[in-house]
């Protein structure tokens, strides 16, 4: 369940609004029901496209651990064929051991060990061990020790094994997956795409509407955040385009991507992945170049400017624009290493 937060940002105070597990429409003021259905069409893509990058994203990093956790597994196996090699070599040198020791007269006693259900059971009649010269117990010491390595790595095996199988399984799920939420974000942006084209003018100036696109881009300060929201704001009137990272077009996570790239620094490609990083901020504490999500997992981001406002790349037939802040669910910090 989503957490509902109060926006308490610099001044402007909205009690009580809770985010919905769905993606809430960015609906302009003055919205006819034709703006409105084309708002909740794009909530639908961004939010579908949002999941289809994500999964995409996580497809080579599921595959590349699915080929350590085999190549461990490889490994693993190895050991199990070194380990058992050495607990024959021990055997054999044993088995010279009771032959010689049949041959004087000592049989009764070195026949525990290989009467024994274990090494630990053999382990426990020492008194073998006191019957026999050094040698001899260094001879069955390197079997016992043997054969106790041939049991961890046969188990260590098995662990690796199991991995191996479940990072195989994560890849072939999340490779579906992407397939599954790329096809749905491709069918949602298809309808979007569609409801755009027969907008009318009217309607297009509509949907801009509620935000400014000259907010001034010398905003005071020194940290990380400000940094990338002074490159953000350079962008201001650049058209939403789904899945684009700029410099000329953006979605919303791929403004944020491509603000923190010219500050040097490298953010995950989606909004919900956005918001692992950095250090969580109270709303009540919220500064400007913070990053601003909607959702949990997020499925639209923006950075926060001050004044009630934030910089996004709002939604498709809009362009990169400050607007007042809406119900959201989390903020994040991105600070310097």
């Amino acid at each position: 369940m989503l957490v509902v937060l109060l926006l308490a940002l610099a001044g402007l105070v909205v009690p009580g609004t809770a985010m919905t597990a769905l993606a809430d429409p960015i609906v302009p003021p003055g919205a006819n029901d034709i703006v409105r259905a084309l708002a909740e069409a794009n909530a639908r893509a961004e939010a579908a496209n949002e999941a289809a990058m994500g999964a995409r994203e996580q497809l080579p990093v599921r595959r590349a651990e699915a080929d350590r956790t085999q190549r461990a597994a490889d490994d693993a196996r190895g050991a199990v064929d070194t380990a058992r090699r050495a607990l024959d070599q021990a055997y054999v040198a044993v088995d010279q051991l009771t032959r010689t020791t049949y041959q004087g007269g000592d049989l009764d006693q070195l026949s525990a060990l290989l009467s024994s259900p274990t090494p630990q059971a053999y382990l426990d009649k020492v008194e073998l061990l006191d019957t026999v010269s050094s040698a001899n117990r260094a001879v069955l010491q390197r079997y016992l020790d043997a054969s106790t390595a041939a049991e961890s790595t046969q188990r260590d095996a098995d662990a690796r094994a199991t991995d191996a199988r479940r990072a195989a399984d994560d890849a072939a799920r999340t490779a579906d997956d992407a397939a599954r939420t790329k096809a749905q974000a491709d069918r949602d942006v298809a309808a979007a795409t569609a409801a755009l084209d027969r907008l009318s003018r009217s309607d297009r100036a509509l949907l801009r509407g509620g935000g400014i696109t000259n907010y001034p881009t010398d905003i005071a300060g020194d940290t990380l955040g400000i940094a990338a929201l002074r490159a953000a704001l350079t962008r201001q009137g650049a058209p939403y385009i789904w899945g684009a990272t700029g410099p000329t077009t953006f979605d919303c996570s791929g403004l944020v991507q491509w603000a923190y790239r010219q500050v040097g620094v490298a953010m995950p490609r989606v909004a919900a992945a956005q918001q692992q990083v950095g250090q969580p901020v109270d709303p009540s504490q919220v500064q400007p170049g913070d990053l601003i999500f909607f959702g949990d997992p997020a499925y639209h981001v923006g950075i926060y400017v001050g004044g009630g406002r934030f910089l996004e790349a709002p939604q498709s037939g809009d362009v990169v624009k400050v607007a007042p802040v809406r119900s959201f669910t989390s903020i994040r910090r991105i600070s310097a290493p």
